[in-house]
Order: C-alpha cells, then structure tokens, then sequence
C-alpha cells in the first residue's frame, strides 16, 4: 500500500525529493493531490509504499533539501 510521506504545493520541490529517494533505494512517485487537504490550491504528494516509509522519513530529516 502507498503511503504520503510528504506534501508541497512545488512540483520542483516533490521532484526533487523523489529523486532523493530514488538515488538513495526507495521506491517513490507523485500524486497531484487536492481538496481538503490542499484547500483551493493544488499540492503535490510524494508516496512510499508503507515498507519504506521508515526509510523514506529518515532521508527527509537528513536531506538538506526540506
């Protein structure tokens, strides 16, 4: 099952953070997601299959991109 592991309204950003994650062995994608979690705006969600997230938080604590 996918899980959010992080949303932005930059699709640069989301991009940018798969990337990370792809580079590091975590399988990831983004979603562009919606209301209510966005509110009128769009965002984008980053996902990892439930089995990663661990993996896939830690890279985000220690990435230097967020």
């Amino acid at each position: 099952m996918w899980t959010v592991v992080y949303v932005s309204q930059s699709a640069e950003i989301s991009k940018k953070l798969v990337d990370v994650l792809l580079n590091s062995g975590v399988i990831s994608k983004v979603r562009r997601g919606g209301a209510p979690r966005c509110g009128d705006d769009s965002c984008y969600e980053v996902l990892v299959p439930s089995t990663e997230l661990e993996a896939a938080q830690n890279l985000i604590f220690e990435s230097d991109l967020f």
